[in-house]
């Protein structure tokens, strides 16, 4: 790694993977030597190497700052009244995303949140606030399409059991209108023709090898395959080849504004990161520096920056105290809600296809800030897993007994045995997973406490009238005689403690058109910082509805094109 880079950036999710490639292949048209660095926390996945093996949390679990080897897939974050699963690796959390590729309601962007502010910006909005209907949608088109013309989302070519169970009780509920097939990111092979067939370079683009899905059921584990066109094997895989360098196993720790006097970037930013790898810490300079940590990640540091902490009695002193005071504001887990029908009236073997196929729009309901019901899937590995023990499923008591106390760690007991209470892989065979989403009130606050770690403030009061339609509408969908004729069971950590778990973390850096009412402005800059961006779910001021990777994969391309515009 180079001491100075003219960008670097934190993360290597959606808004980190897109600046890459974008600002790198911009860089090498003009000619110039390429000077771009991305930083990644979590480990590189190549074909083949997502864990497997439950009884190895580390592989699965990012914990401790990814110290004792604590460098796993997945992060699990609980707070008082909800919960956050995000992914960790080179491609960030598309590792471990649903591949669905959806817009945003046209409703969106001309959100007024329970304050009684116009949530996003006049220039997303293309209009004033006073304007009610805005374009927002309209200018985020050109956007949208790039992201699909790089992952190259289609649906399914053999709808599965469970894809054709959600389309029956959409019929069963009168809602037919409303089903349709969601465009997934996954290399199908000649159309579906080509189950498990290999394809050195399927996209024409130089790479690299995928091999056609197989309908294992593992999206949300890790690809193994490669079916999954995850961001490593686009975006930032273009971004390499252009000459962008991806750093993997390097956690961020501080970032601070460079003096005047610096001798290459005055004024600039340099990183602070810990080599999780070799166990030593370095910097690095940059004259752009764009954090793409996720909602989480980004706005922790930021919190970390704008106030200082405490850490092992030694006092951190802030080192961008200038940022917004809307930092930590709007915070919104898009809605995310789970649900199960059981005992339907039909086989439906949710452990096969990809996890989510289809959805059922209800995006018209509460006056256009509504949502949609996806079906879901499992895995089958875990019950593979637990089968090849050596007294089987009895075996396996003792990590889940393990994982049980995972998900206790924030003192919420009760909460993680609710979770495991009902676990019976033979009884799901006629069972269909829901996994709904959309526009809740986004009225979360993030904060830190007096070491540097996040807090989350998340109240339900706003956002019940939302989960309540849900509740009624897949009561509909499931125990209708005309549909599925089976039973509803919620989520046991909702039904049980109103606690919800969210795989849509958003806000924490909002944009806005001011610094009263925004950290980042249209075009994803800190305000009081130039040349400082976040660009992730952070931004989202608001619920999106649909799952968020494809707004957050847009926005990102336009974050892109203004720094690009201002000259890289």
């Amino acid at each position: 790694m180079k001491q100075y880079y003219d960008v670097v950036i934190i993360g290597s999710g959606f808004g980190g993977s897109i600046t890459a490639c974008r600002l790198a292949e911009a860089q090498k048209e003009k000619g110039k030597e390429v000077s771009v660095c991305v930083l990644e926390r979590g480990k590189r996945y190549n074909m083949g190497e997502f864990p497997r093996e439950v009884a190895k949390p580390k592989d699965w679990w990012w914990r401790k700052g990814g110290k004792c080897g604590w460098k796993g897939l997945m992060e699990f974050r609980s707070f008082e009244n909800i919960s956050v699963l995000v992914g960790s690796g080179v491609g960030g959390t598309s590792l471990v995303y649903l591949d669905v590729q959806i817009n945003a309601f046209e409703s969106t962007f001309d959100i007024i949140g329970p304050e009684g502010q116009r949530r996003w910006p006049s220039a997303i909005r293309g209009c004033s606030p006073e304007v009610s209907e805005g374009k927002g949608l309209d200018n985020m088109l050109p956007y949208y399409q790039r992201v699909f013309e790089m992952l190259r989302p289609s649906p399914i070519p053999d709808p599965t059991l469970k894809t054709r169970a959600l389309k029956a009780g959409a019929e069963g509920a009168g809602a037919s209108d409303r089903f349709k097939l969601l465009d997934l990111a996954i290399y199908w092979g000649n159309n579906g023709s080509e189950k498990g067939v290999l394809n050195e370079d399927p996209y024409g683009r130089g790479g690299p090898p995928q091999i056609a899905c197989s309908y294992c059921g593992e999206c949300y584990i890790g690809c193994n395959t490669h079916s999954k066109n995850t961001l490593d094997l686009n975006y930032l895989w273009l971004a390499q080849k252009a000459g962008a360098e991806v750093y993997s196993q390097h956690k961020v720790v501080k970032i601070e504004q460079n003096p005047d006097n610096h001798p290459v970037h005055p004024r600039g930013y340099t990183v602070h990161y810990e080599n999780l790898r070799w166990n030593f810490s370095g910097s690095v300079s940059a004259k752009i520096l764009i954090l793409a940590g996720g909602s989480l990640g980004s706005t922790e540091l930021l919190l970390q920056c704008k106030h200082g902490y405490k850490r092992r009695c030694k006092k951190v002193e802030p080192a961008l105290p200038e940022i917004s005071d809307m930092l930590g504001k709007y915070f919104s887990g898009n809605g995310d809600f789970g649900a199960g029908g059981f005992e339907t009236n039909r086989a439906i073997d949710p452990m096969v296809g990809p996890t989510i196929t289809a959805t059922v729009d209800y995006g018209d309901k509460l006056d256009g800030h509504g949502f949609i019901i996806e079906d879901g899937g499992l895995p089958d590995i875990l019950r593979a897993n637990l089968r090849r023990l050596p007294v089987g499923y009895a075996a396996g008591r003792r990590w889940f007994d393990f994982l049980r106390k995972f998900l206790s760690r924030s003192g919420n007991t009760l909460l993680a045995q609710e979770i495991f209470n009902r676990l019976d892989f033979d009884a799901i065979r006629d069972a269909i997973l829901y996994l709904v989403m959309g526009i809740d009130a986004a009225d979360g606050v993030m904060s830190i406490d007096e070491e540097g770690n996040l807090e989350i403030d998340w109240n339900n009061k706003n956002s019940m009238d939302f989960f309540r339609e849900i509740e009624k509408t897949l009561r509909e969908i499931t125990e209708l005689k005309t549909g599925l004729d089976g039973n509803l069971m919620f989520n046991p950590t909702w039904s049980a403690r109103r606690h919800l778990i969210t795989v849509h973390p958003l806000g924490g850096c909002p944009m806005g058109d001011s610094d009263t009412k925004g950290v980042v402005d249209a075009d994803g800059q800190v305000f009081n910082y130039p040349n400082l961006y976040v660009a992730d779910g952070a931004i989202v001021p608001s619920a999106l509805g649909p799952n968020p990777s494809k707004t957050i994969g847009a926005l990102a391309e336009r974050i892109s094109e203004k720094i690009k515009e201002k000259g890289i």
